[in-house]
């Protein structure tokens, strides 16, 4: 089985995730996604971040009705730091019969190298890259070319059409929302999220 992980903080997820994932899965013919909200992340303030609970429970909403796409709570299962290159062991010890896609952007390609061991996730999966406008292929192959001279990598570019919507834009729009109308109105951030998301944050009283 070809398994596609696409992990992030998904705070909140939203339609640009699950496009994503979609082109993904189309792009190189992958059996399943699955969504991995990040648990203990090193490069974020977690007491900052929504609660493991409630961006889980949205990922699991956004992706019901999308097939093929699943939803991991593997990084929330121990107290240690959620490292990519951990948290792609742990699901290759589950998983040992299914090929790997690693999904990462374009702007995280730039410092991957940096990242901690870097060269176990390239040894566990074949690394699919999102490639945006902003990010001329030239410049992402000659970054590739540069990463595979420090170690063997698979690295594979994955065309996705620009989409101007973050989970930062997403949380914005949502305080502004609830200030001034308690998300009464039908604007700006519902677009960017599935419905039954919408109606999570509602009943949550999330992002206020």
């Amino acid at each position: 089985m070809k398994t596609g992980i696409f992990g992030g903080a998904f705070d909140p997820i939203h339609k640009g995730h699950i496009y994503m994932a979609q082109k993904a899965m189309e792009e190189y013919s992958l059996d399943r996604i699955l969504l991995v909200p990040s648990g203990h992340s090193p490069n974020k303030t977690e007491n900052a971040m929504t609660a493991f609970s409630h961006r889980y429970n949205m990922c699991k909403l956004a992706s019901e009705a999308v097939p093929g796409i699943e939803v991991s709570d593997i990084e929330i299962k121990d107290e240690s730091t959620s490292y990519t290159y951990v948290t792609l062991q742990k699901l290759k010890a589950l998983y040992p019969e299914d090929e790997l896609y690693f999904i990462m952007g374009g702007d995280s390609l730039d410092y991957f190298e940096s990242w901690m061991k870097p060269d176990i996730i390239a040894q566990t999966a074949i690394i699919l890259v999102m490639v945006r406008e902003n990010f001329p292929k030239q410049q992402m192959e000659e970054k590739i070319a540069h990463i595979k001279n420090l170690f063997p990598a698979d690295i594979r570019l994955l065309k996705c059409d620009r989409m101007d919507v973050s989970s930062t834009q997403v949380r914005r729009l949502l305080r502004a929302k609830s200030q001034a109308d308690g998300y009464r109105s039908p604007k700006g951030a519902e677009m960017c999220l599935d419905a039954a998301v919408m109606s999570y944050i509602q009943a949550n009283n999330l992002y206020r």
